[in-house]
């Protein structure tokens, strides 16, 4: 006898065979048992999951000749005493049972002759006649009308059993004439069951990890897989192990995908570069290679979300323990993306005419994700930061806003800098203060060589300027020269053990004009600095509160308090020298003193610059402006005329819009009580009012004229049937342009 492939030798003989249908298989034997049998039946779903067994199945079922009923339980193919209409039927050529290929019958004719003239004569042997359409979908439509009355009131004993592997390509009208029953794909454990059974009876030895990656080779389907393992059979010589599966197929191994992971968590690209020229060398499809990708990222994400559970990974304790302890380098939203990413990545390796290049880019598009942060971070520090600066709390540092290690030291090296040059340019501001000052700064800075300490850039090595070193006004005399202990106390802490959101810079404190000039200039005389202009946070006892005296941090690194520095605060950068009692008094600053806008000077009798600064009044600052960009403002009789350049084109246009004519008419009514006109020119330099005039006498009337033609209804109807645009217009009686 010769060879039969496994697929067809260990095709299921009764419904308990089925593997993966239960649903299926369960109310068809019920409706057997029952006798509740419908005329026409839909199978579909993926290929190789059993569709056409389960038809040829309940077509025996039904036409049993071992009971005087359909019955559940056919004759098998194997039994020696089988009745004849189950052996034909297995072998195909019963002729009471017609199998049809739509895919080579898909038209009007081959249904007339094949279905519609037989349809009327009753089975010759059996119960049932029974019409097998494998493939409907394959049909065409004058092909399902056709079929429409015979499908909806066949006549008695017909049975029609159609499958298909695209039921959205069926009509509605074919699919509300049947019953419809989903196949669904088949788990890879069942199969791998189903392959143990096999290999048992054949006496083939096996491991049962390679019969786990031949399941998985199956991809849900148990024809793929018994054809797989026929040629796994046909490969290996001897005892079968998971080298022989994976030489056989093609698949790439455990330890390359996991080799992948590993490069993607060390962030080292020539490994993956190395894994994909591998695979290449050994002449592995690397398509078949991202799908396995594919679901190993899978499966890392169903380990980290579902935990312990069993119930979401087709995998042994002891791999599901290798995922577990995978997955915890990465995160949810890491593995998504990973995810989307190799998705996008086979979907260009069908198509891409050189794959080893598109897998190689989208392994190393792998690993440069893992340094990006998630937006909702990005979005959670900015929010934490625009609380600080509305309510003056020091921002929470969250262990879930902190930024990926790969890019945390290019931060902390910058800001380190930017607090050094902050510090070294305040001291040096602070310290000519100081020297005409000294009983009445605020704070005094001391840069010594017992006080300064070094820091090391990390990346470029270069030594910074010490930090300044504040010391309260009333400290005695005996503190300049310092000892050991008071050195300790007073160096400031360095600004990698203080965090960076923690952190505030304060600016200088500003330089007041000079008030008098000796000679040539040489020596300049200060105004004193009032308390309440200093950038400084003062502390309830008179004295610069953050100075290193005390164990708070320096006032470089000041917190952010209530009210002190707000955005968008004017703070007045000097003022005319005072008294000591009056600098006392102004140490408290008057209310709304820091709310009043700043508004230009008009002179007296300016009517442009009043309609300015209404403009900006009006939080139309634009306007203003472009006022300002033309050439001649004046206000003539009830109109304000503005002129402008040729080259100031665009803020004509700007100004002429309507609702900025709007708003100027109104600006001008409220400067001036009357009602107000706008009239806007462009003139030349030389040219006379007349020929302005003229000029724009000529391009309102142009204006009007197209506006007219456009509203036309026939120059509309030609505009969209010839889908033209209007260039030029002109009047009737004007003369067009000579050839």
């Amino acid at each position: 006898m010769a060879y039969q492939v496994i697929a067809r030798k260990w095709r299921p003989q009764t419904f308990e065979e089925v593997t993966g249908q239960e649903a299926v298989t369960r109310t068809l034997r019920n409706a057997i048992e029952h006798e509740r049998l419908h005329h026409a039946y839909l199978f579909s779903g993926a290929r190789g999951v059993g569709k056409t067994t389960t038809a040829r199945l309940l077509a025996k079922a039904v036409n049993c000749h071992r009971s005087a009923a359909p019955t559940p339980t056919p004759c098998r193919t194997d039994d020696p005493e089988q009745c004849p209409s189950c052996r034909e039927i297995s072998e195909g050529r019963s002729i009471d049972v017609l199998e049809i290929d739509a895919a080579s019958n898909t038209g009007v004719g081959n249904v007339r002759d094949t279905i519609i003239d037989t349809i009327g004569v009753r089975a010759a042997r059996d119960r049932y006649k029974v019409f097998i359409i494998d493939e409907v979908h394959m049909l065409s439509i004058p092909a399902f009308n056709a079929l429409l009355k015979t499908l909806e009131e066949p006549p008695p004993r017909v049975l029609f059993i159609m499958a298909t592997t695209e039921s959205h390509k069926l009509p509605d009208t074919i699919l509300s004439r049947c019953q419809q029953f989903e196949f669904r794909t088949i788990a890879a454990p069942k199969i791998a069951a189903r392959l143990r059974y096999i290999a048992d009876e054949e006496k083939i030895k096996v491991s049962d990890d390679a019969l786990r990656e031949i399941a998985r080779a199956g991809e849900g389907s148990m024809r793929d897989a018994q054809s797989a393992f026929d040629q796994v059979i046909s490969f290996s010589e001897g005892a079968i192990e998971t080298a022989d599966v994976e030489a056989a197929l093609g698949l790439a191994s455990v330890e390359l995908r996991a080799r992948v992971m590993r490069a993607v968590v060390e962030g080292a690209p020539s490994e993956a570069l190395a894994v994909v020229d591998d695979l290449v060398m050994r002449g592995h499809d690397l398509r078949n290679f991202c799908r396995d990708l594919l679901a190993h990222v899978r499966d890392l994400l169903v380990v980290k979300v579902a935990g312990d559970s069993t119930a979401f990974a087709d995998s042994t304790d002891a791999e599901r323990g290798e995922l577990k302890h995978e997955a915890r380098e990465f995160s949810e939203s890491d593995l998504v993306r990973f995810f989307h990413s190799l998705t996008e990545t086979e979907k260009h390796l069908r198509e891409s005419a050189h794959p080893r290049y598109q897998l190689e880019i989208g392994l190393v598009k792998l690993i440069e994700m893992r340094r990006l942060v998630p937006l909702g971070q990005l979005f959670e520090r900015l929010n934490a930061l625009e609380e600080a600066l509305r309510t003056g709390k020091t921002p929470a540092v969250s262990s879930s806003a902190q930024t990926p290690p790969t890019s945390s030291a290019a931060p902390s090296g910058s800001s380190s800098r930017r607090g050094s040059d902050a510090a070294s340019g305040s001291k040096g501001a602070a310290s000519v203060g100081d020297a005409a000052h000294h009983d009445r700064a605020p704070a005094r800075v001391e840069n010594t060589e017992e006080h300064a300490t070094k820091s090391q850039d990390e990346r470029g090595g270069a030594t910074l300027p010490p930090p300044p070193v504040f010391k309260s006004p009333d400290a005695t005399a005996t503190s300049a020269t310092p000892t050991p202990s008071t050195q300790a106390a007073q160096r400031p802490p360095s600004s990698s053990s203080i965090p960076a959101a923690t952190l505030k810079l304060v600016p200088p404190p500003p330089v007041p004009p000079p008030t008098s000039v000796a000679g040539a200039g040489v020596a300049t005389q200060l105004a004193p600095t009032p308390a309440s202009e200093v950038p400084f946070p003062v502390g309830n006892n008179g004295g610069p509160k953050g100075s290193f005296d005390s164990a708070e941090p320096s006032s470089f690194f000041e917190e952010v308090r209530a009210g002190e520095d707000r955005a968008g605060r004017r703070v007045p950068v000097s003022a005319p020298p005072q008294s000591p009692a009056s600098a006392t008094a102004s140490s408290t600053p008057a209310p709304g003193m820091f709310d009043a806008p700043i508004r230009p000077h008009v002179e007296p009798g300016d009517t442009v610059g009043l309609i300015k600064r209404t403009l900006d009044e009006r939080n139309k600052p634009l306007l203003a402006v472009t006022l300002d960009g033309a050439r001649r403002v004046s206000v003539e009789g009830d109109e304000l005329c503005v002129e402008f350049a040729p080259e100031g084109k665009h803020m004509r246009d700007t100004l002429s819009k309507p609702e900025n004519m709007r708003v100027l008419r109104e600006a001008c009514c409220e400067v001036l009580g009357r009602e107000m006109g706008v009239r806007i020119n462009t003139r030349t330099q030389g040219e006379s009012e007349d020929d302005s005039t003229r000029q724009d006498d000529a391009r309102r009337e142009q204006q009007r004229l197209r506006e007219l033609a456009e509203g036309h209804p026939l120059v509309q109807q030609v505009l969209k049937t010839f889908r033209g645009e209007i260039i030029e217009v002109q009047p009737l009686n004007a003369r067009g342009p000579q050839p």
